[in-house]
């Protein structure tokens, strides 16, 4: 057994026993862990607040060799992003970067950059007016795309390499764009407008804040989010179930205003 000391994000948390928790972290060192949390639902743990969804504390866990769960010792809140708990359209787009922590990235497999982004989301979405949620969510998406190794193709077809800008189809099996004389070799192939694709384009180039202060929600963001989170699925499984997306995909009609 190790002790180790790190910076983490609450995923997801669920009750065991009478007082006591599992925690999903996300932690900037030792990537994605589980840990139980003795005491945790107790009126006045020794947690405090920490532990609950999405807050950025610093950790201290005993590892358990060959076991996927492990003992937490200590947790100390560094941020509590209040902005998400108070509002549950936030929560919703919040939920969303967290399953994609989850979905694509291996159990403990370190990731610092990552943990960067999805600490820079969380604060920028905690911030946010709602008419920036949307791009916002789909700038955090693609860079995790590509941190995580899934990015797609944006400027040349996939298939024959021919710069695209017109006339622009996404292939959702390709893993990019597509051209027009090549989307029938993708049978998910989706239509693509050329303001939602160089949308897409600055999502990946610029940073999250600078897309947040560029855009707000309308048509284009809107596409541009339905092919990203269409694509997402497309990487975990073909018509695989996202609960966090399904969700998200109810409710969002209703969340700006």
């Amino acid at each position: 057994m190790s002790i180790h000391r790190t910076h983490a994000i609450v995923l997801r948390t669920r009750k065991v026993r009478e007082s006591s928790k599992i925690v999903v972290f996300f932690t900037n060192k030792c990537g994605k862990i589980s840990a139980i949390a003795k005491g945790g639902f107790k009126p006045k743990s020794k947690f405090g607040s920490s532990l609950e969804l999405f807050t950025r504390s610093s950790i201290i866990f005993y590892k358990k060799e060959n076991r996927d769960l492990h003992t937490l010792s200590h947790s100390e809140t560094l941020e509590a992003y209040q902005g998400i708990k108070d509002d549950v359209f936030k929560l919703a787009y919040a939920s969303v970067a967290g399953e994609m922590v989850e979905r694509l990235l291996p159990a403990e497999e370190p990731n610092e950059a990552l943990f960067g982004l999805l600490a820079s989301v969380l604060s920028e979405i905690s911030l946010a007016e709602r008419s920036k949620l949307e791009v916002i969510l789909s700038s955090y998406e693609l860079k995790t795309l590509y941190l995580v190794g899934y990015g797609p193709e944006l400027a040349e077809c996939v298939r024959c390499g021919k710069k695209v800008e017109e006339d622009a189809w996404f292939g959702l099996l390709s893993g990019g764009v597509l051209c027009a004389d090549c989307r029938n070799k993708d049978l998910n192939a989706l239509s693509i407008s050329k303001e939602a694709l160089d949308l897409l384009r600055d999502c990946r180039r610029e940073s999250i804040k600078k897309i947040r202060k560029t855009y707000s929600s309308d048509r284009v963001s809107r596409e541009a989010a339905d092919i990203l989170n269409a694509f997402f699925r497309a990487q975990i499984s073909e018509g695989a179930k996202v609960r966090s997306l399904d969700f998200l995909e109810r409710i969002r009609d209703t969340s700006f205003g």
